[in-house]
């Protein structure tokens, strides 16, 4: 079958890192062997790989991109190793393999169990399969309480359980020791905090000295770091209490639905006072603490307001707009005159970048114009293509036969100019109402944008990626491709 998508799906979590027979080689290794023997030589193969991703729920990056494929109707089949690197949930893969799959007509085959769609008739292979699910479900249930279990006790024991530790310290053997280097300017923050400073003083002073942040210096940054200093970071900092010396762990756990991490409230944590040196003085760590509290009182609460506050509102442009120069989201202010800035150089007078802002009314109106336009455009596109489109094949096929009868044309030139029409025959009825519909919702977005009289969250979503501003009022806007 010349059109016919193949997809191969392989996963690996992080404990099949271990065991060699699971690794994406091996597994890319036997799919292979059985798409082989299929012999489809035409066909097209794609591959998604989701390498750390649990099999117990479907949050993984590679299988939710085969999955939009599949809904798409743009994969015929689908091949694995064996059912356990599809999914270890019985019922949730149970359901694509009995009912999605079927409806979008795609074939699901399991290479080491021996299982094809094709020779079940939409099912799952009857009591042997469904046991097979059953002993990987408990597998991977049984694997992560034992994990869990590992983690706690040494929790208990007060042994590091994390790869990485906290900047202004360094791992030896299971605890932590004082990294001095990287200490220093832990102490600095501290001191500059208690005495008053505010952390856009802090970062000013970090970025001066050229003190590499956390992340440029656990890479080794060295001279191209940047220093440039995040305030959330110094805000992390400033209320860890590791840095006088208790041990902190047990913060986050694994939510029971989605499988991500979630806090956990701190009266729940496990903490061990004096648990190894510390870095700052119990007496700077709370006079810190107690200045950026102090700080973080809402204005209208204090004794003195210099600055104008408004009810919080939010822009559909959120985290679209992008400053061009550094790359960072821009932060859109909530003053009366709101904007988006660039707060990443805010410490960096030298940087091009450096208070770089944009209105946010003005961004807003230009952006509302182009779209219009840019709706309008396309509408007008698609208007003329659809007025200049040929014939519908069944109707040429039609006309070819009366030409046949009248005996404009002879049988030979009939069969080939027919067989020509047959390659561009209009496809099976469901994809047909299929993209019919979303052609339909397409141009009734469209229709809705080239008369919008405000931006929403929807619209920008569904035209822009991402807005790029420069200094000097420069501004470039990375458009999505809709077509109707």
């Amino acid at each position: 079958m010349a059109n016919m998508v193949i997809a191969k799906y392989i996963r690996l979590s992080i404990e099949d890192a271990k065991n060699d027979s699971q690794s994406v080689e091996n597994q890319n290794l036997i799919i292979n062997r059985r798409i082989a023997a299929m012999g489809l030589e035409d066909a097209e193969i794609l591959e998604f790989v989701d390498n750390g991703h649990t099999g117990m729920n479907f949050e993984r990056p590679g299988v939710q991109e085969l999955l939009d494929l599949v809904r798409q109707g743009k994969i015929q089949c689908i091949v694995v190793k064996d059912f356990s690197r599809f999914g270890r949930n019985a019922i949730d893969t149970g359901y694509f393999i009995e009912s999605v799959f079927p409806l979008f007509g795609v074939r699901f085959l399991s290479v080491l169990d021996g299982f094809d769609s094709d020779e079940h008739k939409g099912g799952t292979g009857g009591i042997a399969v469904a046991f097979k699910f059953l002993l990987h479900e408990r597998y991977s249930r049984d694997l992560s309480q034992k994990v869990k279990s590992a983690k706690q006790g040494k929790i208990i024991r007060g042994e590091s359980v994390s790869k990485s530790c906290v900047f202004g310290f360094k791992k030896e053997g299971k605890t932590l020791v004082v990294d001095e280097s990287a200490a220093e300017t832990v102490r600095l923050i501290f001191k500059m905090a208690a005495n008053g400073q505010s952390l856009s003083e802090i970062t000013k002073r970090l970025y001066q000295e050229k003190r590499p942040t956390p992340t440029e210096y656990r890479k080794g940054a060295g001279s191209e770091a940047q220093c440039l200093w995040n305030k959330s970071v110094l805000l992390k900092i400033l209320r860890d209490e590791q840095y006088i010396g208790t041990y902190v762990a047990g913060t986050t756990k694994k939510l029971e639905i989605g499988g991500k991490q979630g806090k956990v409230p701190e009266d729940e944590w496990v903490k061990i006072p004096g648990h190894f040196p510390a870095i700052v003085e119990k007496s700077v760590f709370d006079a810190a603490r107690e200045q950026i509290n102090k700080k973080g009182e809402p204005l209208r609460k204090r004794e003195i307001g210099t600055s104008e506050r408004y009810p919080k509102t939010e822009n559909p442009l959120q985290g679209k707009v992008i400053c061009g120069c550094c790359g960072h989201t821009m932060i859109r202010s909530n003053t009366k005159n709101k904007a988006f800035h660039c707060r990443f150089t805010i410490a960096a007078p030298d940087a091009v970048c450096n208070r770089l802002k944009i209105g946010e009314r003005e961004l807003t109106l230009m952006l509302l114009g182009e779209m219009r336009g840019r709706a309008q455009t396309i509408l007008e596109n698609a208007r003329q293509n659809s007025a200049g489109q040929s014939e519908n094949p069944a109707n040429q096929i039609q006309r070819l036969y009366e030409r046949f009868v009248l005996g404009e044309i002879d049988a030979v030139t009939y069969q080939t100019l027919k067989a020509e029409q047959d390659a561009k025959a209009i496809p099976p009825a469901r994809s047909l109402v299929i993209n019919q519909a979303r052609k339909a919702e397409t141009r009734a977005m469209l229709e809705s944008m080239a008369h919008a009289k405000k931006l929403t969250r929807e619209l920008v979503d569904a035209l822009i990626d991402r807005v790029r501003v420069y200094p000097g009022g420069k501004i470039e806007v990375a458009w999505k491709n809709i077509a109707p």
